[in-house]
């Protein structure tokens, strides 16, 4: 394994180096994960300063390919983008929007006992709501693809994802 020429679609193609995730956990679509993943570290003046997770799920009519960066506590988004996935355009295929991916730096993955809770509703976040820094807007007409985001989002952040490499980091820098 050679992370420097690791590329997620090749090893979706080797069954030999997939993993199946069983059925009812399978909540992003995707039948199976990797044995080897590649998680970059993003390092200012020599600590890191932010991890940045490769991520794919099912949306309404394609796999949705992406990453979500942690800032280096673990919990707060700084990032989130999808480099590939087959969505209508203007509806689905507004998860490319750079105003709608914005929305997403900043909002806490977790709450402080490691619990995710980040999720994308249906229509806008009120600012008086106590959740709010949990919540992103979700995208009008897009009801499939929000679902599909979601389930991308909460399977990869959650225990048959990165949630056991998340505690152990966790452990490993304080942030527990």
């Amino acid at each position: 394994f050679n992370s420097e020429d690791f590329d997620l679609e090749s090893v979706l193609k080797k069954p030999d180096l997939l993993i199946p995730v069983p059925a009812e956990s399978d909540i992003a679509k995707i039948g199976k994960i990797p044995a080897y993943i590649v998680v970059y570290k993003v390092l200012k003046n020599d600590f890191v300063d932010k991890f940045i997770f490769p991520v794919y799920g099912k949306g309404l009519w394609s796999t949705m390919y992406g990453y979500i960066a942690l800032d280096k506590d673990l919990r707060t988004v700084t990032g989130i983008t999808f480099y590939q996935h087959g969505e209508t355009p203007g509806l689905g295929g507004e998860i490319d929007n750079k105003k709608w991916k914005k929305l997403w730096s900043g909002k806490q993955a977790f709450d402080i006992n490691g619990n995710m809770k980040i999720r994308v509703i249906k229509g806008k976040v009120k600012d008086n709501d106590p959740e709010k820094m949990y919540k992103i807007n979700g995208l009008s007409g897009a009801t499939l693809t929000t679902r599909g985001v979601n389930n991308t989002i909460n399977f990869w952040l959650g225990p048959k994802g990165y949630g056991p490499y998340l505690d152990y980091l966790r452990r490993e820098t304080g942030n527990e």
